[in-house]
């Protein structure tokens, strides 16, 4: 017996020193001096003399889309400029008239110089995070990293800014439950202003929405600016959700709630809309700059539940009202099958399973205190408190505006999730023949 008390007590002295050592290595990693970026122009593209667009982030999930459609759409009317923290092709290739450059936007210096003789900014760039960023980090990214750009763009006389904000700004943490179940029945309305710090869901939306604040403020005739406020960001090469989805891993939530989410594809286009009108405006275009728009699929025409976007059983849509002819139209023509075969998610994949929200609940605090406090993941980054309240709550948020202003219009969801499904069992058949 004493035997077992004295492993069992040198097991605990030992995960104890264990934790405390890695305590203290990252508080030292905190305190201590870190690398400056270089400000580093990696590929140079066309100079052609037309119209300099920057896009900062434009290595990313959202912004090589951006980058990317830019080029399909506006081709020669623009010489593009991407300035990323990290160069890469994770998400698609270098295009070879496309200037890339490796900087950070926290540095002033390198927003200077990326902005020169630039007439338009496209600010894509931002941190996301997970259980371990700090509300600091939040703070320097994207508020701070928002206030060198809209500076910089006032210094060199830059014409347009089109601001990548996001839906969180209007998400209520005061209206949403615990259990799960609250939040906006209503969409909310893209006149919405941000809402105040203290009843925003954590860093990233406060972030965010100072940052948005800024942008806004910034808004004369000398720089026009825009803030386009995407849902969850989702699509084909996305590194978490859709990971998720077509690996039938189990969600949790409530699951029958409306929680904002736009396909990657759409929201790119809702930027290089916006780029569009702001460079090349009609005569006879309505003014849209100084104010937000919504990018998400339509809550009210195309209603579809947080079980369905997870890969779940089908919800009755009672509650929400019927799909709009338009859409039922587009489904019909992209052969989408509605109610998808028995067994089967929207996706084309079995059904995914739906976990017990409080014990997840409870899970992802314990994660995220440990997470903050000494940097170790339990069960997975993304498994905060902050996302399980946005999963587990109602969001609806209207893209009137955007219809009728950016002329923007989101792709049905079920048409997404066909392709989207279409594309992964496309991905895994190269797989196996390799």
């Amino acid at each position: 017996m004493d035997t077992v008390v004295t492993i069992c007590a040198l097991v605990a002295a030992i995960i104890i020193k264990g934790l405390l050592f890695l305590f203290y290595t990252k508080q030292a990693e905190k305190k201590g001096p870190k690398k400056k970026q270089i400000y580093e122009i990696v590929q140079k593209g066309r100079q052609t003399g037309a119209k300099r667009v920057l896009v900062t982030g434009g290595c990313g999930f959202l912004g090589s889309c951006i980058v990317r459609q830019l080029e399909e759409r506006l081709g020669p009317k623009v010489d593009i400029v991407v300035l990323d923290t990290a160069v890469h092709t994770k998400f698609g290739p270098m295009l070879p008239d496309v200037t890339f450059i490796s900087g950070d936007i926290c540095t002033y210096t390198h927003v200077q110089m990326a902005t020169a003789g630039v007439e338009c900014v496209v600010h894509t760039a931002g941190l996301v995070g997970d259980c371990r960023t700090t509300e600091s980090a939040f703070t320097a990214v994207n508020e701070q990293g928002t206030r060198n750009v809209v500076e910089a763009c006032l210094e060199r006389d830059v014409r347009v800014l089109v601001y990548t904000s996001s839906v969180s700004v209007l998400f209520s943490a005061s209206a949403a439950k615990n259990s799960g179940g609250g939040g906006l029945l209503e969409p909310a309305l893209e006149t919405a202003k941000p809402l105040s710090a203290e009843d925003l869901n954590g860093g990233y939306a406060r972030s965010k929405a100072a940052a948005e604040r800024l942008v806004l403020a910034a808004n004369s005739h000398v720089l026009h600016t825009i803030a386009l406020r995407p849902g969850g960001v989702y699509g084909h090469n996305d590194p978490n959700l859709m990971t998720y989805i077509m690996a039938g891993r189990d969600f949790s939530g409530p699951g029958d709630v409306r929680v904002p989410f736009v396909w990657v594809e759409d929201a790119a286009r809702g930027h290089v809309d916006a780029v569009e009108q702001l460079l090349f405006p009609r005569p006879d275009a309505p003014r849209i700059h100084g104010r937000a728009y919504h990018l998400c699929h339509d809550p009210v025409r195309d209603p579809f539940t947080y079980q369905e976007m997870l890969g779940g059983s089908p919800t009755a849509q009672s509650a929400f009202g019927p799909r709009h002819a338009s859409v039922k139209a587009k489904e019909a023509a992209a052969g989408v099958q509605d109610p998808p075969p028995a067994g089967l998610n929207a996706y084309g994949r079995r059904l995914n399973k739906k976990l017990s929200y409080k014990l997840v609940r409870v899970l992802a605090l314990v994660n995220y205190w440990v997470a903050q406090r000494l940097g170790i993941v339990l069960i997975d980054p993304a498994f905060t408190p902050q996302n399980m309240h946005y999963a587990a709550n109602h969001c609806p948020c209207d893209v009137t505006d955007a219809r009728e202003l950016l002329g923007w219009e989101p792709t049905p969801w079920r048409v997404v999730a066909k392709k989207l499904g279409e594309e992964w069992a496309a991905d895994k058949g190269k797989v196996k023949a390799a």
